[in-house]
């Protein structure tokens, strides 16, 4: 149950979108160098949690423990501290599955946020869910679930990309909506994720944390049209 409880911890704000100019919540003004991470390229470090809580630094996205790539520490050297911003931002990866074009997903984090609260504990996944979610009620098929907060700036661009875009999509202030935070950390467990901040959305079953277009375009081709979005095609 301990795993459980800090998953219920605070929620946290994942950055701004990567290369997309945004005021922040403290109307700071972030902008966001994207990196582009292969298999090939010869210039990040990657640092990985251990299950035994110590941290692991290599130069290949090879030499990253498959336990341990779905969030994976990323420096890259070409840029100054300065211009990655590391004093409060660190950039983090999922290398357990590359997108179509043979990057893997990387995105901007809270340094403060993140050491605070996601390294408190590795998490490893767990097929059993506890009593507590095991009323846990599908995944909507046919609408995104976007999980976020009201002072998120990166949920609205979320959800305003979602519009633009013609995603169907219901919003959940994890903070506001009753049983919100709950469901959530339910769902992070059945799926084995980790849950580091917000948005999070809920694309047909899978959990997607943070604003990604190309994820989000991706991942939302899954999703069931309803009769009243086929009258809507041309």
């Amino acid at each position: 149950m301990r795993r459980l409880v800090l998953i219920f911890l605070p929620i946290l704000l994942i950055g701004c979108p990567q290369q997309d100019a945004k005021e922040s919540p403290d109307g700071e003004v972030c902008e966001f160098e994207k990196l582009s991470i292969t298999d090939k390229a010869d210039h990040f470090l990657f640092t990985c949690l251990m299950a035994d809580g110590s941290f692991e630094t290599v130069e290949k996205i090879a030499d990253v423990p498959a336990e341990a790539r779905d969030q994976v520490i990323v420096i890259d050297t070409r840029l100054s501290p300065k211009k990655r911003r590391s004093s409060k931002i660190i950039y983090v990866a999922d290398l357990t599955q590359k997108r179509e074009d043979e990057t893997y997903s990387c995105r901007p984090v809270s340094r403060f946020k993140f050491e605070r609260d996601l390294l408190r504990e590795p998490g490893n996944s767990s097929n059993v869910l506890p009593p507590e979610c095991r009323n846990l009620v599908d995944s909507p098929k046919d609408r995104v679930i976007v999980y976020s907060t009201v002072w998120c700036g990166v949920c609205k661009a979320t959800t305003e990309f979602l519009k633009k875009a013609g995603i169907p999509y219901e919003e959940k202030d994890v903070e506001k909506t009753a049983g919100a935070q709950h469901e959530l950390a339910c769902k992070a467990l059945k799926t084995g994720k980790r849950i580091n901040g917000v948005p999070v959305l809920d694309i047909a079953g899978t959990l997607l944390l943070g604003f990604d277009r190309d994820d989000i375009l991706k991942l939302s081709k899954n999703l069931e049209k309803t009769k009243s979005q086929d009258q809507k095609q041309p």
